[in-house]
C-alpha cells in the first residue's frame, strides 16, 4: 500500500472506519418466547466493544434472567478482549465476516478470562483508555506526564471523542499535551499474529503477540528511521515466523492491508490508533502440505 496520498483525506477515512455488528443474546440467557431480535449496530473502529452494550440492553433487558448485568462478548465461543479497538479485534479475528456476528452476554462474566470491569462501563473504559496512552506517550517521548497532566474534564472529553469518532475535538484535546516531539526512532507498535482458525478449540492460545516499543534502526547500519519496512520489524519480533513464512502473510492495519516493504513510520502517521499505538494484524495463510502444518 503506498501512502502517498492527501494526508487530511486517509486520516478523515480512518477516523469514520466502523464495523457492523449483529448482536445475538446468548440463549442460557433468554427466557422470553420468541427470543429477541438480534441487534445490528455500526462500531466505531477506534473504539471498544463495551460502548456499544447499553444499546444492547435496551434490546435484549426484557428477556434477561435476574441478576446484576455484566456485559461482555464471545466470537466462537471464546471471550472477547474488549480492551482492544473493536477495530483490531476484527482484523484479527472475523476472516472478513460481515456483519460481524457476536453473541453478547450479560451474566456469568468470565474473570479467569477478561480484565474485569470496575465501577461502571463508563469508567473502566476511560482507565483503560488512558493507561494504553499513557504507555504510547511513554514510548514516544520518554515517559508520561503529558497525559498525566491532562485534567479530569479533558480525560473524559478525550475518550468520549474516541467513542464517538469525533476527529476534530479528538485533536483539539491532543493538542493540550506536549507529544510532539517524540524521541528519534521510537515508535509503539502491538503486533498480533494468526495461524489456526479462531474457535473455543484455539482461543487465545493461539493468538502470538508481541508489544514494541520500536527503535528503529533500518535494515542495515546505514538506514535511517524513513526505511524501516513492516517486513523488518515482523522478523525481529515474531520469535514463531520465518522468513518463509512472511512470504504467505497477510498484514492488515486499520482494515487496510499493508505491504511487507511498506514505510512503517508513514503506516504509523497515517494509520495509529487513538491510543497513539499502532495495531498491526498478521495473519498466516494455511501450509500447503502436511510436512509444514506443525509449524509456525
Amino acid at each position: 500500500v503506498k501512502m502517498a496520498v492527501d494526508d487530511g483525506r486517509v486520516e478523515h477515512e480512518h477516523w469514520r472506519g466502523a464495523i457492523a455488528l449483529k448482536l445475538v443474546l446468548h440463549p442460557d440467557e433468554v427466557t422470553t418466547v420468541p427470543p429477541p431480535d438480534p441487534l445490528f449496530v455500526l462500531a466505531p473502529r477506534l473504539g471498544y466493544l463495551p460502548q456499544v452494550s447499553q444499546q444492547a440492553l435496551e434490546q435484549f433487558g426484557g428477556a434477561l434472567p435476574p441478576g446484576a448485568n455484566e456485559p461482555w462478548f464471545e466470537y466462537r465461543g471464546v471471550p472477547l478482549k474488549w480492551h482492544l479497538p473493536t477495530g483490531a479485534l476484527y482484523d484479527l479475528l472475523s476472516d472478513g465476516e460481515y456483519p460481524w456476528k457476536l453473541t453478547i452476554h450479560f451474566r456469568a462474566y468470565p474473570r479467569d478470562v477478561l480484565q474485569p470491569v470496575r465501577g461502571s462501563v463508563e469508567e473502566t473504559l476511560q482507565a483503560t483508555y488512558l493507561n494504553s496512552l499513557k504507555e504510547a506517550a511513554y514510548v514516544l517521548t520518554g515517559n508520561s506526564n503529558a497525559v498525566m497532566s491532562l485534567s479530569k474534564k479533558s480525560q473524559q472529553e478525550l475518550l468520549q471523542n474516541v467513542l464517538d469518532a469525533q476527529q476534530v475535538e479528538f485533536h483539539q484535546n491532543m493538542q493540550k499535551m506536549d507529544l510532539t516531539k517524540p524521541l528519534k526512532a521510537r515508535v509503539p507498535v502491538r503486533i498480533y499474529a494468526r495461524e489456526k482458525v479462531f474457535d473455543s478449540f484455539t482461543g487465545w492460545k493461539s493468538i502470538d503477540y508481541a508489544s514494541k516499543s520500536l527503535h528503529i534502526e533500518g535494515e542495515s547500519s546505514g538506514d535511517s528511521q524513513d526505511h524501516l519496512s513492516v517486513k523488518h520489524v515482523l522478523r525481529h519480533s515474531l520469535a514463531n515466523v520465518s522468513d518463509g513464512d512472511l512470504e504467505s502473510v497477510k498484514v492488515v492495519v486499520a482494515g487496510v492491508e499493508i505491504d511487507l516493504d511498506s514505510n512503517l513510520a508513514e503506516v504509523y502517521a497515517y494509520l495509529k490508533n487513538a491510543d497513539l499505538w499502532l495495531y498491526v494484524t498478521v495473519i498466516l495463510k494455511p501450509k500447503r502440505t502436511s510436512a509444514a502444518a506443525g509449524t509456525g
